[in-house]
């Protein structure tokens, strides 16, 4: 296995271990989800219902890059195919790695999206 396998390999066990640690955090509080991520997730990588409203997470475990409005506007296009009133969060490991931008197109967004910190 060549480092750059390794790397990436590491990089998407990083990426598990992130929606594991959020679902058990959401399962805690009983609020009852399942992940749904990997290839082919649609953008989705945790659903769920609290209080007969739906939500989808999005988890982002990057520790070195931001997360520019182009993640929000990605999630908006997942919400656009869901049912009216479902709750789109991103996750990420601090707010920091959010971008004033995304943090706009959130704010601004005609959906119900929310970024959060573990």
């Amino acid at each position: 296995m060549t480092k750059f396998q390794q790397e990436e390999i590491s990089s998407v066990q990083k990426g598990k271990n992130f929606e594991m640690k959020i679902e058990n955090l959401l399962t805690d509080a009983n609020i009852k989800c399942e992940i749904t991520g990997g290839p082919g997730d649609k953008g989705i990588d945790i659903k769920g219902m609290k209080k007969g409203v739906k939500f989808i997470i999005e988890c982002k475990n990057w520790r070195t890059k931001n997360i520019d409005r182009s993640i929000i506007n990605q999630i908006e296009g997942v919400l656009s195919r869901q049912s009216n009133g479902t709750i789109g969060i991103v996750a990420a490991p601090s707010m920091n790695r959010y971008t004033p931008g995304a943090k706009e197109t959130a704010r601004t967004s005609i959906y119900n999206v929310i970024l959060v910190d573990n």
